[in-house]
């Protein structure tokens, strides 16, 4: 966009903002990226903060957002002026992020590497996130809710909203979280009174932590904390609950003390730590991930098996091939309701810890290692085998790699994972346990000769056998990812559902079964039957003609018509803003 305004260079001009920046690479990307996202982002903090901020409306300039030079020596991100009456609120942006540099190449892949923090998300979102902690702050002073922008408590709302809608811009960026300088600095009382700086991490970090608490562990949304604003995160607080303001530090500081003793150094990766539960509520989580497969060794001889492919097919021989691999599987742990989780780890009852070295460690186990063969019978290789085992560390989570060291059959252990509060003493352990499989050895149909044959003979056998996998596969999809499962993803499941009951009510009527036997059925492997003789030739060449056509219909997976997401914009109050704070003319240099 050509042009400038007060000898910068204008970026973008929408209805409510002008962005401009000086002539510099960085500052015009810093402003382009806040000329995208300006507006959406207002109309975001116009619903938070339950008003409406429009120009020619209710304001009667438009706000001037301007980006300098990137200065490393500078001690702010951002600067505002307030809410201004009689020329344009301003913001302006003093520094830039600049990613450290890459680390050192390595080949070393095993277990794959974190991938550490998105920074070219967070080059991008730096600017974006200060841009709406600065607006925020111009938004205490047009509401005038008690938020003051140059205390404590103001400066935690500011610091809150940055984060919340650009946290890329927040937590890889180095800016947070702020919420350790307060749990590390003897945590202070800033509930009941309000430090009258911006400058004091450990006054609003309490500040940030609290207004979480309101939020994530109390449940009152963040738009009635907001309204809720008063002199002191107390009175907000009595405010909300209707519970004296002089209780309001106590019942937060309890809540903390016992799950962080105030004597050890205590570590939050993000600002919120809540919701913070005793036993029995607490909880953790164990979910495998997709497995690895390393080092294929395929056997080029096929191999023959006698199978019957359904219920109206003879059995026959049918040539499969055997491939055998180094497996790696991932396990990942999640804590629910501790604040600084520590995490151990077991396999079949067995204890295990990364070796002092570090590297892989290894564990030598009475499990068998077997082969499920393609007619269903179990060969037995060996009665004992050895695992390596690599445990990584996360906040509140922990991952845990499996890998074989024998690639002559699969095993199968039982895992189980436990955690503790570490800043507690004595803190009693929560845990969980699931099966780890390690499949080494697997079967491919030679010329797919099975499926072909299981089609052709008995086609309701193929629909339901087609159905269950897909099933399976929505099942083990909705298990991998965070609860609570998405509208979207419970539909996927009740459709596949759906598709498992017809296949088998068809697979019912050709077998002469009920429904439910037919369930009954699925629950024993191979146990698909009717209890009548099987059609004969003439019989069966009738039914297939008449039934494959709808077989195939309803073997196919329902198809899901996913809605479009409605992108809702913030609706402003009909009523306009009356309390509005009195500008300022006070340049406000705030450390973000």
């Amino acid at each position: 966009m050509a042009g400038t305004f007060a000898g910068y260079e204008i970026v973008a001009s929408t209805k409510n903002f002008l962005v401009t920046c000086e002539d510099d690479v960085v500052a015009r990307n810093q402003a382009t990226a806040i000329g995208y996202i300006c507006e959406s982002d207002l109309n975001t903090l116009q619903d938070l903060f339950s008003t409406e901020f429009q120009y020619d409306k209710t304001i009667d300039h438009s706000v001037w957002v301007n980006v300098l030079k990137d200065d490393p020596t500078r001690t702010w991100n951002g600067q505002n002026f307030g809410y201004e009456t009689e020329e344009s609120s301003r913001i302006i942006i003093g520094k830039a992020f600049t990613p450290p540099p890459p680390p050192a190449p390595t080949f070393v892949t095993d277990p794959p590497p974190d991938p550490g923090p998105n920074y070219a998300r967070a080059v991008i979102e730096f600017p974006q996130r200060v841009f709406v902690a600065e607006l925020a702050e111009i938004l205490m002073a047009f509401t005038g809710y008690g938020w003051n922008a140059g205390y404590s408590n103001g400066e935690a709302l500011s610091g809150i909203s940055g984060a919340l809608l650009h946290p890329y811009g927040y937590y890889p960026t180095g800016q947070g979280p702020r919420v350790n300088q307060w749990l590390n600095g003897g945590r202070p009382d800033f509930i009941s009174k309000t430090d009258p700086t911006d400058q004091n991490f450990v006054s609003f970090g309490c500040g940030i932590l609290f207004i979480n608490y309101l939020v994530h562990q109390l449940g009152f949304d963040l738009k009635s904390v907001i309204r809720a604003g008063g002199d002191t995160l107390a009175e907000t607080y009595n405010r909300l609950t209707g519970k004296p303001a002089n209780s309001a530090f106590g019942t937060f500081i309890n809540l903390i003390n016992a799950h962080a003793d105030p004597t050890r150094q205590t570590f939050a990766a993000v600002d919120n730590v809540f919701p913070l539960y005793d036993l029995p509520r607490r909880s953790v989580s164990l979910s495998p991930g997709d497995p690895v497969v390393k080092i294929p060794v395929p056997d080029p001889k096929p191999h023959s098996f006698p199978i019957r492919p359904g219920l109206f097919c003879p059995e026959k021989p049918y040539d499969f091939l055997e491939t055998r691999s180094i497996v790696e599987a991932p396990f990942y742990a999640r804590s629910t309701g501790l604040l600084n989780a520590g995490f151990a780890w077991q396999i079949d009852g067995n204890n295990i810890s990364m070796p002092s070295g570090g590297g892989w460690g290894s564990l030598n186990l009475n499990t068998p290692v077997t082969v499920r063969n393609p007619d269903r019978t179990v060969t037995v290789i060996a009665n004992s085998t050895t695992l390596q085992f690599f445990i990584r560390f996360s906040w509140n989570g922990s991952e845990l790699f499996l890998k074989n060291t024998d690639i002559r059959g699969n095993c199968s252990v039982t895992l189980g994972v436990f955690c503790e509060e570490l800043g507690i003493a004595n803190d009693p352990q929560t845990s969980n346990t699931a099966e780890g499989d390690l499949v080494a050895v697997t079967w491919s149909d030679a010329n797919d000769q099975l499926s072909k044959d299981r089609r052709r003979c008995n086609p309701f056998y193929a629909a339901i056998d087609k159905s269950i996998w897909g099933l399976s596969a929505v099942l083990s999809d909705a298990k991998n990812r965070p609860d609570p499962p998405s509208e979207r993803g419970l539909k996927q499941v009740i459709d596949a559902v759906s598709v498992v009951l017809k296949a088998a009510e068809q697979y019912a009527e050709g077998a002469h079964l009920t429904r439910d036997q037919v369930l009954q059925q699925l629950n024993v492997p191979g146990a698909l039957r009717s209890p009548f003789e099987p059609l004969s030739d003439r019989s069966l060449r009738s039914a297939q003609q008449q039934m494959a056509p709808q077989s195939a219909i309803q073997a196919r997976p329902t198809e899901t018509k996913t809605p479009q997401a409605k992108t809702t914009q913030a609706k402003p109050t009909e009523a306009k803003t009356t309390k509005r704070a009195k500008p300022t003319t006070r340049s406000k240099r705030v450390k973000r």
